[in-house]
Protein backbone atom coordinates (compact mmCIF):
# COMPACT_ATOMS: atom_id res chain seq x y z
CA UNK A 1 0.00 0.00 0.00
CA UNK A 2 1.36 3.40 -0.95
CA UNK A 3 0.79 6.41 1.25
CA UNK A 4 0.48 10.12 0.66
CA UNK A 5 0.79 13.07 2.92
CA UNK A 6 -1.58 15.44 1.17
CA UNK A 7 -1.71 18.98 2.45
CA UNK A 8 -4.71 21.18 2.14
CA UNK A 9 -4.16 24.73 3.32
CA UNK A 10 -6.71 26.09 5.76
CA UNK A 11 -7.31 29.69 6.71
CA UNK A 12 -9.14 30.73 9.83
CA UNK A 13 -10.75 32.66 8.14
CA UNK A 14 -10.47 29.41 6.13
CA UNK A 15 -8.98 29.05 2.65
CA UNK A 16 -7.61 25.75 1.47
CA UNK A 17 -5.05 24.88 -1.17
CA UNK A 18 -3.64 21.45 -1.84
CA UNK A 19 -0.33 20.05 -2.86
CA UNK A 20 2.12 17.25 -2.31
CA UNK A 21 5.12 17.17 -0.04
CA UNK A 22 8.44 15.75 -1.13
CA UNK A 23 11.58 15.32 0.91
CA UNK A 24 14.73 16.98 -0.29
CA UNK A 25 18.16 15.60 0.48
CA UNK A 26 21.32 17.59 -0.18
CA UNK A 27 24.91 16.46 0.08
CA UNK A 28 26.25 18.77 2.76
CA UNK A 29 29.82 17.49 2.75
CA UNK A 30 30.75 18.96 -0.65
CA UNK A 31 32.83 22.15 -0.78
CA UNK A 32 31.41 24.36 -3.52
CA UNK A 33 33.54 27.44 -3.03
CA UNK A 34 34.89 27.08 -6.59
CA UNK A 35 31.69 25.72 -8.14
CA UNK A 36 30.55 22.11 -8.32
CA UNK A 37 27.65 19.80 -9.02
CA UNK A 38 25.49 18.66 -6.13
CA UNK A 39 23.23 15.61 -6.31
CA UNK A 40 19.65 16.30 -5.24
CA UNK A 41 17.24 13.43 -4.56
CA UNK A 42 13.48 13.94 -4.68
CA UNK A 43 11.45 11.28 -2.91
CA UNK A 44 7.66 11.09 -2.85
CA UNK A 45 4.75 8.72 -2.69
CA UNK A 46 1.25 8.78 -4.08
CA UNK A 47 -2.14 7.11 -3.93
CA UNK A 48 -4.17 6.00 -6.89
CA UNK A 49 -7.06 7.97 -5.41
CA UNK A 50 -7.28 10.91 -3.04
CA UNK A 51 -10.09 12.80 -1.32
CA UNK A 52 -11.76 16.03 -2.33
CA UNK A 53 -11.97 18.47 0.59
CA UNK A 54 -15.00 20.66 1.16
CA UNK A 55 -15.48 23.35 3.84
CA UNK A 56 -19.05 24.08 4.98
CA UNK A 57 -20.50 22.22 1.97
CA UNK A 58 -18.70 24.62 -0.34
CA UNK A 59 -15.31 24.39 -1.95
CA UNK A 60 -11.84 23.97 -0.50
CA UNK A 61 -11.53 27.77 -0.46
CA UNK A 62 -14.17 28.92 2.03
CA UNK A 63 -13.95 31.51 4.81
CA UNK A 64 -15.00 30.95 8.42
CA UNK A 65 -15.74 34.31 10.02
CA UNK A 66 -15.73 34.45 13.80
CA UNK A 67 -18.39 36.70 15.34
CA UNK A 68 -17.50 40.15 16.65
CA UNK A 69 -17.01 40.05 20.42
CA UNK A 70 -16.16 42.59 23.09
CA UNK A 71 -12.65 42.59 24.52
CA UNK A 72 -14.31 42.36 27.96
CA UNK A 73 -15.18 38.72 27.19
CA UNK A 74 -11.44 38.00 26.85
CA UNK A 75 -10.08 39.73 29.97
CA UNK A 76 -8.39 36.76 31.63
CA UNK A 77 -5.70 34.45 30.29
CA UNK A 78 -7.35 31.33 28.87
CA UNK A 79 -10.80 32.86 28.28
CA UNK A 80 -12.55 31.66 25.11
CA UNK A 81 -15.32 33.57 23.35
CA UNK A 82 -17.01 34.03 20.00
CA UNK A 83 -17.11 30.49 18.73
CA UNK A 84 -18.10 29.54 15.18
CA UNK A 85 -18.79 26.02 13.91
CA UNK A 86 -17.47 24.81 10.57
CA UNK A 87 -17.48 21.45 8.80
CA UNK A 88 -14.79 19.67 6.86
CA UNK A 89 -16.12 17.04 4.47
CA UNK A 90 -14.01 14.47 2.64
CA UNK A 91 -15.56 13.40 -0.67
CA UNK A 92 -14.67 10.85 -3.34
CA UNK A 93 -12.19 9.12 -1.02
CA UNK A 94 -10.83 5.63 -1.55
CA UNK A 95 -13.26 3.23 0.16
CA UNK A 96 -12.49 1.23 3.30
CA UNK A 97 -9.77 3.64 4.40
CA UNK A 98 -9.13 5.89 7.33
CA UNK A 99 -7.94 9.40 6.61
CA UNK A 100 -6.49 11.39 9.50
CA UNK A 101 -7.10 15.15 9.34
CA UNK A 102 -4.77 17.33 11.38
CA UNK A 103 -4.09 21.07 11.49
CA UNK A 104 -0.55 22.34 10.88
CA UNK A 105 1.12 25.75 11.04
CA UNK A 106 2.41 26.04 7.48
CA UNK A 107 0.90 29.44 6.78
CA UNK A 108 0.84 31.15 10.21
CA UNK A 109 2.64 30.59 13.45
CA UNK A 110 1.29 28.36 16.20
CA UNK A 111 1.86 28.67 19.94
CA UNK A 112 3.54 25.46 21.13
CA UNK A 113 2.37 26.13 24.71
CA UNK A 114 -1.35 26.66 24.03
CA UNK A 115 -1.57 24.66 20.78
CA UNK A 116 -3.43 27.58 19.17
CA UNK A 117 -2.95 29.61 16.01
CA UNK A 118 -1.28 32.97 16.57
CA UNK A 119 -2.89 36.13 15.20
CA UNK A 120 -1.27 38.19 12.46
CA UNK A 121 0.70 41.14 13.85
CA UNK A 122 0.80 44.73 12.69
CA UNK A 123 -1.31 47.86 12.57
CA UNK A 124 -4.99 47.17 13.19
CA UNK A 125 -4.58 43.60 14.42
CA UNK A 126 -5.76 42.56 17.88
CA UNK A 127 -3.02 41.70 20.37
CA UNK A 128 -2.88 38.87 22.91
CA UNK A 129 -5.57 36.86 21.13
CA UNK A 130 -5.26 33.49 19.38
CA UNK A 131 -7.56 31.05 17.57
CA UNK A 132 -8.42 27.79 19.33
CA UNK A 133 -9.92 24.93 17.30
CA UNK A 134 -11.96 22.13 18.86
CA UNK A 135 -13.33 18.88 17.45
CA UNK A 136 -17.03 18.02 17.61
CA UNK A 137 -16.50 16.18 20.92
CA UNK A 138 -15.13 19.40 22.45
CA UNK A 139 -11.49 18.32 22.69
CA UNK A 140 -8.89 20.77 21.49
CA UNK A 141 -7.16 20.34 18.17
CA UNK A 142 -3.53 21.06 19.00
CA UNK A 143 -1.86 22.66 15.99
CA UNK A 144 1.11 20.60 14.69
CA UNK A 145 0.19 17.59 16.84
CA UNK A 146 -1.00 14.63 14.78
CA UNK A 147 -2.35 12.81 17.85
CA UNK A 148 -5.04 15.48 18.29
CA UNK A 149 -6.35 15.08 14.75
CA UNK A 150 -9.68 13.68 13.62
CA UNK A 151 -9.97 10.28 11.94
CA UNK A 152 -12.38 10.09 9.02
CA UNK A 153 -13.44 6.46 8.54
CA UNK A 154 -14.41 6.05 4.89
CA UNK A 155 -17.07 3.34 4.42
CA UNK A 156 -16.97 0.62 1.76
CA UNK A 157 -19.44 2.67 -0.30
CA UNK A 158 -16.96 5.55 -0.42
CA UNK A 159 -19.65 7.93 0.85
CA UNK A 160 -18.78 11.44 2.00
CA UNK A 161 -17.71 11.83 5.65
CA UNK A 162 -18.16 15.09 7.54
CA UNK A 163 -16.90 16.22 10.94
CA UNK A 164 -17.68 19.48 12.69
CA UNK A 165 -15.09 21.75 14.28
CA UNK A 166 -15.37 24.95 16.31
CA UNK A 167 -13.04 27.94 16.11
CA UNK A 168 -13.02 30.58 18.85
CA UNK A 169 -11.05 33.53 20.17
CA UNK A 170 -8.63 32.66 22.97
CA UNK A 171 -7.08 35.22 25.36
CA UNK A 172 -3.38 34.53 25.79
CA UNK A 173 -1.11 36.10 28.37
CA UNK A 174 -1.47 38.46 31.29
CA UNK A 175 -1.96 41.58 29.17
CA UNK A 176 -5.42 42.65 28.03
CA UNK A 177 -6.67 41.66 24.60
CA UNK A 178 -6.76 44.77 22.41
CA UNK A 179 -9.51 45.56 19.93
CA UNK A 180 -8.64 44.86 16.31
CA UNK A 181 -8.69 42.35 13.48
CA UNK A 182 -7.98 38.63 13.84
CA UNK A 183 -6.50 36.70 10.92
CA UNK A 184 -4.73 33.40 11.21
CA UNK A 185 -3.99 30.62 8.74
CA UNK A 186 -3.50 26.90 9.20
CA UNK A 187 -2.88 23.93 6.97
CA UNK A 188 -5.09 20.86 7.03
CA UNK A 189 -3.03 17.73 6.54
CA UNK A 190 -4.67 14.57 5.19
CA UNK A 191 -2.81 11.36 5.96
CA UNK A 192 -4.14 8.25 4.24
CA UNK A 193 -3.82 5.18 6.45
Amino acid sequence: MRSLDKYTWLTVPIMIFSGMLFSLQLKADTDCSNGCNIDVSFIGSYNDETCVVSINSGTYSEVVSLPTVSTTSLQANGNEAGSKNFNITLQECPSDRTVAVTFVSNLSAADSTTGNLINTTGDGYSENVQVRIRKEDGTQVVIDQSASGQDYVIPSTGSDVTHQYTASYYANGNNAVSAGVLKSLAGVQLVYK
